[in-house]
């Protein structure tokens, strides 16, 4: 095939730009990966990333218990906008974000059946998206798989819907923990005792992949040897794994808790470049070269099960009047059954790889232009997931109260990140 020569029409792209992270809430049996199996260690208290995380991210995480005397005001309160009093940046930030909307009605709509039915598995679904143990509404009376279930003494209500809050990263037993100061030499750790919160214990691992691989990496193989939610392999495999850019540089640019992804349409533009060719044909014909290339993710795009990424083709008249049987569709996404067990389809982008899609059409009378669209679908899964959840006649109706409510905020999320319209030839 010929090519007219036509300027690039890739999109600007920071560099280093990155797709989604976000979590799942359809897969209920899947598991957050285990501490990983190497890596550097810091000095100081945690001798190797494996036993920071094993710590840190234990499942269950155990009950605060009371604060400590000394602590005042704000210092007692696990709640978010009491975080937010002395860190308003910080709170302003996470309140716009899927974090803070990690136990949206999706994820509790199927839960408030779930807690009665099978609370542990209800709990395993509650390590990502609230992970506290104050979030948890029901709790083991004892020890043992057979321990009887019953309500959790140490649940607070005001902090069940919170997601995945401030305390979920930096408080474990009313210690503070964080990264180290911006100003501190690189690989520094270390522990305070003195200033709010009784002082800080700061280790350079908040600022490491492995600190986001615990929710973003799930255990073992899944179908055709890929694990639902692969996004930690994936940046490992990456060129911005092999240099060391972790997830952080992307998502938290500037140590902002923005956590930025699939859903923002700068930063999916960011990542993906678009270029289109039209090919000289003679006027019976139609055709043109659409690339895409994931420039800027650090892992496929996407890089989870749920969002899908159309690539729509069709051709015009002058007065801009789609022409019938003239559109062609390309799906960019990962399809798996319904139960999870196989994958149907995988055409997902890897980091620094293109998809190419292209146009073939016979031209009608009055094409004049070929329009381009690349149209994003964040919750394309979870819409439809929702939808067939809805079929169960046995769910609760505050379940389906929630679930309907998620069904049309998973609609509502779709957008544009590209369209454009060119001339045909002759």
């Amino acid at each position: 095939m010929r090519f007219l020569k036509r300027p690039a029409l890739r999109l600007a792209a920071p560099a280093l730009a990155a797709g989604a992270l976000l979590l799942g809430s359809a897969h209920m049996g899947a598991r957050p990966a285990a501490p990983p199996a190497g890596g550097p260690s810091p000095p100081g208290k945690w001798r190797t990333w494996q036993e920071f995380v094993a710590a840190h991210w234990a499942h269950p995480l155990p009950p605060m218990g009371p604060p400590p005397a000394s602590y005042k005001a704000e210092e007692r309160s696990l709640l978010p906008e009491a975080c937010g009093k002395c860190h308003p940046d910080q709170y302003n930030q996470w309140k716009t974000t899927i974090h803070s909307k990690a136990m949206g009605p999706g994820v509790y709509g199927q839960l408030v059946d779930l807690w009665a039915a099978d609370p542990e598995q209800a709990r395993g679904c509650n390590e990502c998206h609230a992970p506290l143990a104050e979030q948890q509404k029901r709790w083991p009376a004892g020890a043992g798989p057979l321990a009887p279930w019953g309500e959790n003494p140490a649940h607070l209500p005001a902090l069940e819907m919170a997601g995945l809050a401030c305390a979920s990263c930096h408080v474990r037993n009313w210690r503070v923990h964080g990264p180290p100061k911006k100003d501190a030499p690189e690989g520094a750790e270390g522990s305070t005792a003195e200033g709010a919160h009784g002082g800080v214990e700061r280790t350079p691992f908040f600022g490491q992949s492995e600190f986001c691989m615990r929710c973003h990496q799930h255990e073992g193989e899944g179908p055709n040897g890929k694990p639902i939610q692969n996004t930690y392999r994936e940046w490992r495999a990456s060129l911005f794994g092999r240099e060391g850019v972790p997830c952080q540089s992307c998502h938290m640019p500037g140590r902002q808790h923005l956590w930025r992804g699939i859903h923002d349409v700068e930063m999916v533009q960011g990542a993906l470049g678009v270029e289109v060719a039209v090919a000289a044909r003679p006027p019976r014909a139609a055709a043109a070269r659409i690339t895409l290339t994931n420039q800027g993710a650090g892992h496929h795009l996407p890089t989870y099960i749920t969002p899908s990424i159309e690539v729509i083709a069709e051709l015009e008249t002058k007065e801009g009047r789609a022409l019938p049987g003239t559109r062609q569709v390309a799906l960019i996404e990962r399809r798996l059954s319904p139960d999870f067990s196989q994958e149907i389809s995988d055409t997902r982008i890897p980091a620094q790889e293109s998809f190419v899609m292209d146009y073939r059409r016979p031209r009608p009378r009055g094409a004049a232009r070929l329009r381009v669209r690349v149209h994003v679908k964040p919750d394309n899964f979870y819409h439809n997931f929702f939808v067939g959840f809805l079929q169960n006649p046995g769910i609760s109706p505050q379940a389906r109260k929630l679930i309907a409510e998620a069904r049309d905020q998973a609609a509502r999320s779709a957008f544009d990140i590209y369209d454009e319209r060119f001339d045909l030839p002759g």
